[in-house]
């Protein structure tokens, strides 16, 4: 079974979007930032920005990862058959974004599609999530991960090869309690977003 479902009925209840909201099959493993840097084989997004590997091939790009994700979104889709790979990292799911989503399901034969998405803080509007849940309605989509809302900053590769996702450990060590509790209102976020 997957999550999909249990979004889509969760979204709506009157407790949504005020306390961290996770559900998967296994707690995210850490990676370190040195070894997802090794080799140059990963590619870091900013918002918004989207990026694919196609066909994995360990001798190119490994990691798509995101550092800093607050008020944003991170979502990927990962083909076990050709291990395939297309993350975006967005403030708003737009045609454009989806699209982009489309356009890479279309182009795989036969495909077993697995879709993680990871961000936003508690108390943010959730309309994004919305079109999300039409999005995956329309394309078929399984759910295998999902992490929103809470009160931390999140540090998150996903791995080309496996499809799983990590928490980067940013100094290569574990943090301590509250260390990544985010400070930084949405104002600031989006002004840093602009002078990227």
């Amino acid at each position: 079974m997957t999550f999909e479902g249990i979004l889509k009925d969760d979204l709506y209840s009157r407790e949504f979007g005020t306390a961290r909201y996770t559900r998967a099959f296994k707690k995210r493993p850490h990676v370190s930032r040195s070894k997802i840097d090794s080799f140059s084989n990963s590619i870091y997004l900013n918002v918004p920005q989207s990026y694919s590997i196609m066909d994995f091939d360990s001798i190119k790009l490994r990691y798509i990862a995101c550092v800093s994700l607050v008020y944003d979104i991170m979502m990927s889709i990962y083909d076990v058959n050709s291990r395939s790979l297309i993350a975006a990292r967005f403030l708003d799911l737009t045609p454009q974004i989806e699209n982009q989503f489309s356009k890479f399901i279309k182009s795989l034969k036969r495909p077993n599609l697995e879709l993680r998405v990871i961000g936003l803080q508690d108390g943010q509007e959730h309309d994004t999530l919305r079109k999300l849940v039409n999005f995956i309605k329309k394309e078929k989509l399984q759910l295998y991960e999902i992490d929103l809302f809470g009160k931390e900053i999140r540090n998150i590769a996903i791995d080309a090869y496996t499809g799983m996702s990590f928490n980067i450990l940013l100094e290569d060590r574990v943090y301590k309690p509250g260390e990544l509790t985010n400070s930084m209102t949405r104002e600031q976020f989006e002004k840093n977003i602009v002078n990227r």
